[in-house]
């Protein structure tokens, strides 16, 4: 009997969770849509106000954050606007966007968007992370069958052997290193860089929002940030991490 109360209070939560989730993605939809035709009637910040209170659910859509880029840019919220720019880059990898944000940064004097030789370089190569790792794989359990049927023929096999561990020491570098890098963008106007996690260190520069840095770490409320080429900290609320 207290077998079959557990069972149907299982099946209760589950039908209960299942109709709240159905409930919660029909109030996004329709919000959504009330601000696409928001939007459409050029009333920007009141479909700003639903696009925001949607984005903060984590629900979003690369139309989505086009349109709230595109808003803030209009309200000269040029921080904003790279931050939702940034995002849609990251979700669809769309490279003509990369034009848009350079142009932004120079337009506003604000650093880590230059594109640099070695920046295509490493973003092509991130963009083919996971096909590369699967090759090296498959090419080091290619090079281990080529050696035992060498050695089963008692032919010189070391030489495969020498080459796949070769391949698997590509592959262990391929996937510590081969990561994208961690970003952020800077959040709020006069934010202060300090050379400490520390409101008692040194300030290195006050800066504008719309700065994009990378992040190498974090301590307590500090993140370690990347500044002009030295290590630097910043306010945990001062940066938007860029990650969806």
């Amino acid at each position: 009997m207290q077998r079959c109360v557990s069972k149907n209070l299982i099946i209760l939560f589950i039908n209960i969770f299942c109709a709240s989730y159905t409930l919660l993605a029909q109030t996004s939809t329709h919000r959504l849509s009330q601000a696409d035709s928001l939007f459409k009637e050029k009333r920007y910040v009141q479909s700003l106000d639903h696009y925001k209170a949607i984005f903060e659910q984590h629900e979003y859509s690369p139309a989505m954050l086009l349109k709230m880029a595109y808003i803030e840019e209009g309200l000269q919220q040029t921080g904003a606007a790279l931050y939702y720019l940034n995002l849609y880059y990251n979700v669809t990898n769309d490279k003509s966007v990369l034009e848009k944000m350079e142009e932004l940064a120079d337009k506003h004097n604000l650093e880590g968007y230059k594109q640099t030789d070695a920046g295509r370089f490493l973003s092509f190569y991130n963009d083919y992370h996971w096909p590369v790792g699967i090759a090296l794989m498959a090419i080091a359990f290619l090079l281990l069958g080529l050696s035992f049927y060498l050695k089963r023929r008692k032919h010189l096999y070391w030489p495969s052997l020498v080459v796949m561990v070769l391949v698997l020491g590509a592959l262990v570098v391929h996937n510590t290193v081969g990561t994208k890098v961690a970003m952020g963008i800077v959040a709020n106007t006069n934010t202060y860089i300090m050379d400490g996690p520390s409101p008692g260190a040194s300030v290195v520069s006050v800066i504008q929002s719309g700065h994009r840095v990378e992040i190498v770490g974090k301590k307590d409320v500090w993140i370690k940030i990347m500044w002009q080429g030295e290590t630097a900290y910043i306010k945990e609320n001062n940066l938007l991490p860029l990650s969806l």
